[in-house]
């Protein structure tokens, strides 16, 4: 991508039917594309590997990597979120905050320290609910927004991305794996604090069986800043092609986490399963955000998230837009269009921006006729809309 893409006037005029409905797709099943970050996070199979290195360089080049950030390494994020509670001080029968969409592995570290995990709900921006719990675990699912006044980050599913915010901008800790290849059952996790004596409780705590394969570890963060830096160029191009040929929401950029995807939101005027049903039709590489983490059994209950019928309504609302830092202008121009047809068909086309969608609109008039077939806005053309990337998450 050596020039700038005018997104905005890429696809104008009408498309003939969506895969959903008959009509040619974006591209066939079998296309071959790049794979996402997703099944790029473990360090390759041939990767070289230094030999006689410690624990202690491992982390001194980790600690280097991010700005000087104080960082343990463990073995994996089980016991990373272990060591962390019990260096917490988290007390047998202690609620301890969690989404109402957190992953297995995180409420199951929280009952094995006999703490009870307490659901929280959110809201449309996947922001949390005020918890009144002593401690808190934020999730952002593979790295897709970044939280506000966060003290404890789960970003477990992704790596750092690089580089970093200040201490005084981060969490008191983070947490994220590290991804190795697991060949011994240590695929490695690595917390990056902001709070001094936290780190110093959680180093003395650790054991010898509790740490990751050095070389590996050292490894990884040698491979990071060409990877985030190939994976955050697709990723702003990607997110600029769906917000301005889609005219969708999306996530302001995240600076703690390099995230796989984009994040698109469903506007509200648009029925959250047909948007997807037609985008899947196209063939374009998407999912939806329930299906990689839906809201946690025990949030259902009664003594769950209190308004988990909307938290499960408001992550209904976004798709995962996988990306990968491979991806040629194509593999982007392809994810972006499923986005953009799908869009266009059911009439949320430039939803954030009701100015242009009313031109558009007009001009679909104008070239077609009474009656046509073409776009037809949904919403209000009047409304006010925030246009660009939503405020962080």
């Amino acid at each position: 991508m050596s020039l700038p893409v005018d997104w905005g006037t890429l696809w104008l005029g009408g498309f003939c039917p969506v895969g959903a409905l008959g009509g040619l797709p974006v591209r066939g099943a079998d296309y071959a594309a790049h794979p996402p970050l997703d099944d790029l996070l473990t360090p390759p199979s041939d990767t070289m590997l230094h030999t006689n290195v410690s624990l202690k360089a491992a982390e001194e080049k980790w600690s280097e990597r991010l700005d000087g950030a104080m960082v343990v390494l463990a073995r994996d994020t089980y016991r990373a979120r272990r060591l962390l509670h019990q260096a917490a001080g988290i007390q047998p029968g202690e609620w301890v905050g969690i989404p109402a969409n957190a992953s297995h592995d995180l409420a199951e570290s929280i009952k094995h320290h006999e703490a009870l995990p307490r659901f929280l709900d959110f809201d449309a921006q996947l922001r949390l609910s005020t918890s009144r719990t002593r401690f808190t675990w934020t999730q952002v699912l593979r790295g897709l927004w970044q939280p506000q006044h966060a003290a404890w980050l789960d970003c477990a599913d992704t790596l750092p991305t690089i580089p970093l915010p200040g201490a005084a901008e981060r969490p008191a800790v983070t947490l994220y794996g590290l991804h190795l290849p697991d060949v011994d059952d240590r695929p490695g996790a690595l917390l990056v604090f902001s709070d001094e004596a936290l780190y110093a409780e959680v180093k003395a705590l650790r054991q010898p069986a509790d740490c990751p394969h050095a070389a590996q570890a050292i490894a990884q963060c040698e491979r990071l800043p060409e990877l985030a830096e190939r994976q955050n160029a697709n990723l702003a191009e990607a997110r600029r092609g769906l917000r301005e040929a889609a005219g969708l929401a999306t996530f302001a950029p995240n600076s703690l986490a390099l995230a796989t995807a984009v994040a698109v939101q469903i506007p509200l005027e648009c029925d959250a399963a047909t948007f997807y049903a037609y985008v899947e039709q196209e063939n374009t590489p998407v999912r939806w955000l329930p299906q990689i983490q839906p809201l946690h059994y025990a949030a259902l209950r009664t003594d769950g998230a209190p308004d988990h019928r909307v938290s499960a309504a408001n992550l209904a609302r976004w798709l995962y837009v996988p990306v990968g830092p491979d991806y040629t202008f194509e593999e982007i121009k392809h994810l972006v269009l499923g986005i953009v047809k799908a869009a266009e068909y059911l009439g949320v086309r430039w939803r954030s921006n009701p100015a242009h969608a009313a031109e558009y609109a007009a001009l679909m008039d104008q070239t077609y006729g009474a009656g046509h077939d073409a776009y037809r806005p949904l919403f209000a053309l009047d409304g006010a809309f925030a246009a660009g990337d939503l405020p962080c998450g």
